[in-house]
């Protein structure tokens, strides 16, 4: 368990798996994704187990202390060589906008760097996610690069945004 503030990230555990495939069952949610694939009981279950064995990604359970399962924060694509992380997660719909995607970026932000000792952390975001975007932008990440016309929803194609943050960027003075 790690946690600031009042928010934290524990491991997800088999009991959080239902409310993991609700998230992102709902199109709130899975419209944001690269990966638009609905989830059967079955494949969830699939996934979890082969979690335990793939040191390359871990998944988190976000909470607060009135809420055990507030959503889901991943750590994949870990590259313990190159000192590299892709960082996100999801904020349950119903309590988005009171700062718990903010709290969890800059958990999974500390906790790459600060434990991890990654020299970067990196995500994709759809251009069309301005939101996200822009709450990337307040901790620090800039846009390094885009994956023109790679993902297709609802009729368009949307350029996916490839953002990072730097362990010497956080260390300056003013920085998140």
């Amino acid at each position: 368990m790690f946690e600031r503030g009042g928010v934290g990230i524990r491991p997800l555990e088999e009991r959080d798996l239902e409310a993991a495939r609700a998230l992102r069952a709902d199109p709130r949610v899975w419209m944001q994704l690269g990966d638009i694939s609905m989830i059967s009981p079955e494949t969830q279950q699939r996934w979890f187990r082969g979690l335990a064995a793939d040191g390359s990604r871990r998944y988190y359970a976000l909470f607060t202390p009135e809420i055990d399962f507030a959503g889901i924060a991943r750590m994949d694509e870990i590259d313990l060589v190159n000192r590299s992380v892709r960082i996100g997660g999801d904020v349950r719909p119903d309590l988005q906008g009171r700062g718990l995607g903010r709290a969890m970026l800059e958990l999974l932000v500390e906790y790459a760097f600060d434990h991890l000792n990654a020299h970067r952390v990196w995500l994709l975001v759809l251009e069309t996610n301005e939101r996200a975007r822009s709450l990337y932008r307040s901790l620090g990440m800039v846009e390094e690069g885009r994956q023109r016309e790679a993902i297709y929803r609802a009729g368009t194609w949307v350029d996916y945004v490839s953002m990072s943050l730097l362990r010497t960027e956080r260390e300056r003075p003013g920085a998140p």
